[in-house]
């Protein structure tokens, strides 16, 4: 039975399929956008194989909830991110879970679902946080194809296990997000990238909370947000210059300790890869050929870092190699997605 590619609205569609695939013993792989990464579908199988079909979440979308002066939004999954930061700009808020560029600086069309689930940060995560900071509440379907919510719409209401951020970065694995609920904060006046060629020793601690700092071989770029006369002041103290914002590579993601991000710089300048830092964040954003980026995996595995591939290249693994068996893993699947419906493959490479 070739493979079939599903759409659903709501979420007892979303249970309704899932329960489908269970009767026939198929995989089921949830998508949004699919274009936050060329390969999300993929992460390890490209298209709807023969034992495994695809649910389409595009459908899943609209903001169901704005209360402003909370400064809280709940939307549905297949949200484009550029559509939830349009209405909140109305509004004069913003939520930092926010588009992404891709290698030519056109913004990637990801779903809030989508990115919730990869839990893949923007550019301002040095000042904003990670994709798991602001999120106050899911409501999803699991494995088994009940309807469930996890977290509250203020951190008052939330009791028992965080489960929100369990779902946050699980990649579709565990459970089908549908709604999710997100922490909001007011725009800043002024936001301005700047760029500049001198040492970060030179300027850096005359900047006051930076929202980014993204170098690469050439120089440093920075993104300084607030009032606009502390904005200009702290640029004007540090020497920077205004430009446009970086694009850094997308082929791949390296981690490890921010005090080690200048070994791994050092070790991937040997090597045939584009690349950017965010060095107090300990993150590298590559680009190369397969043979550099596995290069460039085993230099982060050697510095206790992971390497989190985003390309098209079917062949390669995308987390890395199987680190053994994990006493937490096991059980939470099993509780779960008992079955293995929701798209098992991705974690297997």
């Amino acid at each position: 039975m070739a493979g079939a590619v599903l759409r659903a609205e709501t979420a007892e569609e979303v249970a309704e399929a899932i329960g489908q695939a269970r009767r026939q013993a198929r995989g089921l792989e949830a998508r949004g956008g699919a274009t936050l990464l060329p390969r999300l579908g993929g992460a390890a199988r490209p298209e709807p194989s023969e034992d495994a079909d695809v649910l389409t979440l595009d459908g899943l979308s609209g903001v169901v909830d704005h209360p402003a002066a909370d400064l809280t939004v709940t939307v549905r999954a297949g949200t484009p991110v550029a559509e939830l930061a349009s209405a909140l700009a109305e509004a004069g808020q913003e939520c930092p879970i926010e588009p992404l560029a891709g290698a030519d600086g056109a913004p990637l069309g990801s779903t809030v679902g989508g990115r919730v689930s990869a839990a893949l940060a923007g550019p301002r995560q040095l000042g904003a946080g990670r994709v798991r900071d602001w999120v106050l509440r899911v409501r999803y379907v699991t494995g088994e194809g009940r309807v469930a919510h996890a977290g509250g719409a203020t951190v008052k209401d939330v009791t028992g296990y965080d489960l929100c951020r369990l779902l946050t970065g699980s990649w579709g694995t565990l459970a089908v997000l549908t709604e999710v609920t997100l922490k909001l904060r007011p725009r800043p006046p002024a936001r301005a990238w700047y760029r500049t060629t001198r040492p970060p020793s030179a300027w850096w601690a005359t900047l006051h909370d930076p929202a980014a700092i993204v170098t690469d071989a050439v120089g440093t770029s920075v993104l300084l947000e607030g009032h606009p006369d502390d904005v200009a002041e702290q640029a004007d103290a540090a020497g920077l210059e205004e430009s446009t914002p970086p694009t850094p590579p997308t082929g791949a993601r390296a981690v490890v300790a921010p005090s080690r991000t200048d070994e791994l710089v050092a070790a991937i300048s040997e090597l045939d890869c584009a690349w950017a830092a965010e060095p107090a964040l300990g993150l590298v954003h590559l680009a190369g050929d397969a043979t550099a980026l596995e290069q460039a995996r085993a230099q982060a595995e050697r510095l206790d870092g992971r390497l989190l591939r985003l390309d098209g290249d079917a062949q390669a693994p995308v987390f890395g190699h199987d680190p053994g068996p994990d006493p937490y893993a096991g059980p939470l699947r099993e509780a779960l997605d008992p079955d293995a419906v929701l798209a098992p493959w991705r974690w297997s490479r």
